[in-house]
């Protein structure tokens, strides 16, 4: 009789588990759907929800690279591309062809903008405003002492 509660118990662990496995396959099955429909904003949300319930899942990680550079953020996109490499290093999951166009589009846009220009760029424009700014308190103060000097 001790048996009959243990393997219901038993049945039932699995069948939870087999249904909570199910219920997260959909949920990349809709983020995927979403992102295929061009729905970003709302395939973002499904993504946030896999990514905090699979954080180790591959599947998820290279899902939410294609989300990052439809959205254009391509760093981002290639960090997490990076991560989906590394749990899974043959994206046996994803279509070749899909996963080495997606590998394409990343790196060509890595050298389309490196972030370390845009910090020089910003490093520059910002000494450059110093610059003028020094200058015009300089002129503003000689001037300042000429202007008494000039009435007598």
């Amino acid at each position: 009789m001790s048996t009959v509660p243990s393997k219901f118990l038993a049945a039932l662990f699995v069948t939870f588990a087999l249904s909570l496995s199910a219920a997260q396959a959909a949920t990349l099955d809709q983020a995927t759907a979403l992102l295929d429909a061009g729905h970003l904003t709302q395939a973002d949300h499904v993504m946030a929800q896999v990514l905090a319930d699979q954080p180790h899942s591959a599947r998820a990680h290279y899902l939410e690279a294609r989300l990052l550079a439809a959205e254009g953020k391509w760093p981002l996109a290639e960090q997490e591309l990076e991560l989906a490499r590394r749990l899974d290093p043959t994206l046996s999951f994803a279509p070749e062809a899909q996963s080495q166009a997606l590998a394409n589009e990343v790196l060509q846009h890595r050298w389309k903008n490196p972030a370390g220009f845009a910090g020089y760029g910003q490093a520059a424009l910002a000494a450059l405003f110093v610059l003028i700014s020094g200058y015009l308190v300089f002129g503003v103060m000689r001037n300042r002492r000429r202007l008494p000097s000039e009435e007598k």
